[in-house]
């Protein structure tokens, strides 16, 4: 059975959807208007005055803005344990980000996140935590702005890739409810930190890994928005100890973060 969490989530993107829809044939403008003179860059005066006087179509881009974003949602190791059945409804995660476009379609966005998730005893495998840290940046392509100069959208439909430094400990869980960090193979890692050394590692493991996912943000204003996104980290060269277990035929644990956001313009 799904976790709160995720119905919270599945209900609160259905709003975000059915909003976007019932707002689609409103005429506010929530962006650039382009009488306002105030939000061209100087260079761009020139081409600025040539559109007023209709001796160029179009007006020039305007002053580029930062993008905070905050973000929770529901964090999952997929690996050796089946998700979502046997109580495994992975655990809360949670992100800052800033966005900052570099053109009409592209962004770029520097984000952390951390995540605490619980993953129960499943048939053979043990009860254990995952606690980890990600930094992190993305390229962003928002799919509903290829056409450069189309009417100001109220919703940004956007893919996702990039990459993303990992640092995680992995703890199991004693059948007494203790926790014991689990010291595995430094195969396939950046390097350990933190703690004790033992068998030659720390308890921090270091990682690189790739990240794909895709998003919807819906403007409530011209300077704030909602959204909801799917992200997935890829350890770079694979890794079968997130989860705690490492069960022959399933070599690749891999993180999905199911989050919800807000977004505010600075």
């Amino acid at each position: 059975m799904a976790s709160k969490m995720q119905k919270i989530m599945l209900v609160a993107l259905a709003v975000f959807v059915f909003q976007s829809s019932s707002s689609a044939q409103t005429t506010t403008d929530w962006g650039w208007n382009w009488r306002d003179s105030s939000v061209v860059p100087t260079k761009k005066m020139p081409q600025y005055n040539e559109f007023l006087n209709n001796s160029f179509p179009y007006p020039p881009k305007p002053r580029n803005s930062w993008e905070l974003s905050l973000s929770v949602g529901n964090g999952m190791v997929i690996g050796d344990k089946s998700i979502l059945t046997g109580g495994y409804n992975g655990g809360i995660t949670g992100s800052i980000a800033l966005r900052k476009a570099i053109g009409h379609v592209i962004s770029l966005r520097p984000s952390y996140t951390g995540a605490v998730i619980s993953i129960p005893h499943q048939y053979n495998t043990v009860a254990s935590k995952s606690l980890t840290h990600m930094l992190g940046v993305d390229v962003i392509a928002s799919l509903n702005a290829l056409s450069y100069y189309r009417a100001n959208p109220k919703a940004d439909w956007y893919l996702l890739g990039g990459y993303t430094i990992v640092a995680t400990q992995v703890q199991t869980i004693r059948a007494d409810g203790s926790y014991h960090i689990l010291y595995f193979p430094q195969s396939n890692l950046l390097g350990t930190f933190g703690g004790n050394t033992v068998n030659g590692r720390k308890g921090w493991s270091l990682l690189h890994a790739y990240n794909v996912g895709a998003g919807f943000s819906f403007k409530l204003s011209n300077k704030i928005s909602l959204g909801a996104e799917q992200k997935f980290v890829v350890p770079l060269f694979y890794n079968d100890y997130l989860d705690g277990n490492a069960i022959p035929g399933n070599a690749k644990d891999i993180y999905s973060l199911s989050t919800l956001h807000v977004n505010i313009v600075l």
